[in-house]
């Protein structure tokens, strides 16, 4: 369960990195966003949002791009002929989210499928998923290639390949 909560910690960390909900103390791409401004900001904001030619009042800016958003959103239901997408729905945010897709209807099962399932089945029997995989990965030592994302490894080459065997089956 270690891993699992490890892997949870650095995605979440990642996460609030990009949008710097966090930052790292001496780093440049990840630094504090207050120092990203000039420090008289405040002091010259006028003449500041003037050269960006942004407005002074935030929900100006913010309604703005809303009709920018709007107007982009209506030609995109223009272009489809103003019938918009049956399977796109667009609601007023909530916990669950604005964007709602309807499920779509299931494609037809293609032709040889079925005799190709069949033809692995009388040569293989029934084996499962994972027991193909992990004997594939040995015979091939595919998983030679892969390494850890830090720059050092102390996993030992068995543990390595349980793990990603693991996470490719997950």
């Amino acid at each position: 369960m270690r891993t699992v909560y490890e892997c949870g910690v650095w995605k979440t960390l990642r996460e609030k990195l990009r949008c710097k909900e966090i930052w790292v103390v001496g780093a440049d791409r990840w630094r504090n966003p207050d120092d990203e401004l000039p420090k008289d900001f405040e002091a010259d904001r006028a003449e500041n949002c003037a050269t960006l030619r942004k407005p002074l009042d935030p929900q100006v800016f913010v309604d703005q791009l809303r009709q920018e958003m709007d107007a982009g959103l209506s030609a995109l239901n223009d272009a489809l002929g103003g019938k918009g997408l049956a399977w796109l729905k667009i609601a007023e945010r909530c916990n669950a989210g604005a964007i709602h897709l309807t499920p779509l209807d299931a494609v037809p099962e293609p032709r040889n499928l079925r005799r190709l399932k069949a033809a692995i089945r009388d040569r293989w029997g029934v084996v499962p998923l994972m027991d193909m995989l992990t004997e594939t990965a040995l015979r091939t030592g595919c998983l030679n290639v892969f390494t850890p994302a830090g720059t050092q490894n102390h996993l030992d080459a068995a543990v390595l390949f349980e793990r990603l065997l693991l996470l490719i089956y997950a």
